[in-house]
């Protein structure tokens, strides 16, 4: 080979090396700048209630796939209270979290459980999934723009366009990561709250779907009593078993 063709691949190389690289058309700033933007509009919401409606698609034996509703109502205070109560036709579910304990109580059936909690909302929440498996009910609220909801992760960020929901002006995007396909439309103005969430399985043959939609009120006077769990009398208190070592370490 040449002196002057090794010198022309030398060169070449190391333009290839210092270029900057691509962006990634399929991920619009846009989208990405409001995901964040909403993200850090949730963390500096000290006290608020937000009143949810929430199906999901559930396969039935058969293969069908059947959709369940229910109604939440979320009360928070940052850092370390929470309360949650859940109903459907089939059950109900109330969640209590006062910065030292965390119950669990099923009214129709008359059990609760109480086990001592971490010091914030989003440190119970993993201390719940890695501990029992428990998904803290909409937990997606305190994780949006934290390191534990990474942009990163996206392989497609779109902006839809304008849509009304409820009544309420908000802008629709659409994202793309591995295993789901999710669409969150956020109130326009200076309260960029999250006011739908869709999610779609795209790893599973059925795609099943997850739907959430809120209103919201913002600086909630909420007092100590709010998430204080006082058992009714004929309540029963039952123990709550952990996941075992090995599923531990997989999560």
């Amino acid at each position: 080979m040449n002196k002057s063709l090794i010198v022309s691949i030398v060169v070449a190389a190391a333009a290839t090396a210092n270029a900057e690289p691509k962006p990634n058309k399929a991920i619009e700033q846009k989208a990405v700048d409001a995901l964040e933007s909403m993200g850090t509009f949730l963390r500096n919401q000290q006290s608020f209630e937000v009143k949810s409606t929430i199906e999901t698609d559930y396969d039935l034996d058969n293969g069908q796939t059947v959709r369940l509703a229910k109604q939440g109502d979320l009360h928070v205070r940052r850092p370390d209270h929470l309360r949650m109560d859940s109903t459907s036709e089939r059950k109900e579910r109330q969640f209590f979290y006062d910065g030292k304990s965390f119950v669990m109580y099923a009214p129709k059936m008359g059990y609760f459980t109480r086990v001592d909690a971490p010091p914030t909302i989003l440190e119970l929440a993993d201390d719940l999934e890695t501990r029992y498996g428990i998904e803290l009910p909409l937990v997606d609220l305190f994780r949006w723009g934290t390191p534990d909801s990474p942009t990163d992760e996206l392989t497609s960020a779109t902006y839809v366009g304008p849509a009304t929901i409820d009544g309420v002006a908000t802008d629709q995007y659409a994202f793309r990561q591995k295993g789901v396909d999710w669409q969150l439309w956020i109130e326009r103005g200076d309260k960029p709250v999250p006011r739908k969430l869709l999610l779609t399985t795209t790893d599973d043959p059925s795609r099943p779907q997850h739907s959430v939609e809120m209103s919201w009120t913002l600086d909630a006077k909420q007092p100590d009593s709010t998430f204080t769990f006082n058992p009714p009398r004929n309540a029963a208190q039952i123990g709550i078993t952990e996941l075992a070592p090995q599923n531990v370490s997989q999560r």
